[in-house]
């Protein structure tokens, strides 16, 4: 059955994802709404996952009145190995997945030292490791279908070193080597990976990541536009979208000035804990 026609003015590149099912993680909030949203009005079939009920409630009322194709939502917790298990099972027996969107991520702004061993595990899970099993899960049965694609979501963190989050910061290090990586392998399949790099985003993640610390974050990207440029990037195969020309200012300098410079600079922006 097509999907309804949602009466909007959508980018040429939409047309790559009608048709598609797509999973996307952490869509209870910020970037990952926005990415649900746009790939259910550009004609896909999304299933979505995240760790709050009634969030999850809301957006799957709200995507059904978006399309004739029924999107479904599961309440999982990615940090527990087990559970990511179950849910891929179930994913991998339901349904096809065209397009996989690694979004969910958790974030913990404090010195290393004093970080909770519960949430120094948690973070490691959610933006490593369940980030591989997913693209693991889904890559194979994806290079016998050319035209689909892997969208991992970093952060401009990805580019430089992160001295009061410095465990965040290297789970986004990861994520940035692992998909220019897994990118050229994928190529010869015509698999589409890319990854999308946003600075400041506002969203409940953020709030919870910063506990209203620090006044760095306040002017920050909307959402839906880091979303939308997002899903640009993977249609292209682009290997990095960084949105915004400031973020993109900060990456190039990061990558000429010395080290000891740019940590001496991040460390000033986050207050000792």
């Amino acid at each position: 059955m097509p999907p309804t026609q949602i009466k909007h003015s959508f980018p040429s590149f939409a047309a790559w994802y009608a048709g598609k099912s797509a999973l996307v993680t952490g869509a209870t909030s910020g970037i990952g709404r926005e990415m649900a949203r746009l790939l259910i009005r550009y004609g896909a079939r999304v299933v979505f996952c995240g760790r709050e009920e009634t969030a999850l409630k809301s957006l799957d009322e709200e995507l059904k009145t978006q399309s004739t194709i029924p999107p479904e939502g599961f309440c999982v917790d990615l940090s527990q190995p087990d559970s990511l298990k179950s849910f891929i099972h179930k994913i991998r027996q339901k349904y096809t997945i065209d397009i996989l969107v690694n979004n969910a991520g958790l974030g913990y702004m404090g010195d290393f030292c004093n970080m909770p061993e519960k949430m120094l595990l948690s973070l490691q899970d959610v933006n490593m490791a369940a980030v591989v099993r997913l693209c693991h899960a889904f890559s194979s049965d994806m290079k016998e279908r050319p035209g689909t694609g892997i969208l991992n979501v970093g952060s401009v963190a990805s580019f430089f070193p992160t001295p009061g989050s410095a465990l965040y910061g290297a789970t986004k290090h990861f994520i940035l080597g692992f998909t220019d990586a897994l990118h050229q392998e994928m190529a010869p399949f015509q698999v589409h990976v890319s990854g999308v790099y946003p600075g400041k985003t506002a969203s409940r993640f953020l709030e919870r990541a910063t506990e209203g610390r620090l006044k760095v974050w306040e002017k920050s990207s909307r959402p839906e536009d880091v979303a939308r440029l997002g899903l640009q990037g993977l249609m292209k195969n682009k290997i990095r979208t960084i949105p915004g020309l400031d973020n993109q200012i900060k990456v190039l300098m990061a990558s000429v000035l010395p080290v000891s410079f740019t940590l001496r600079k991040m460390a000033a922006r986050h207050p000792r804990q």
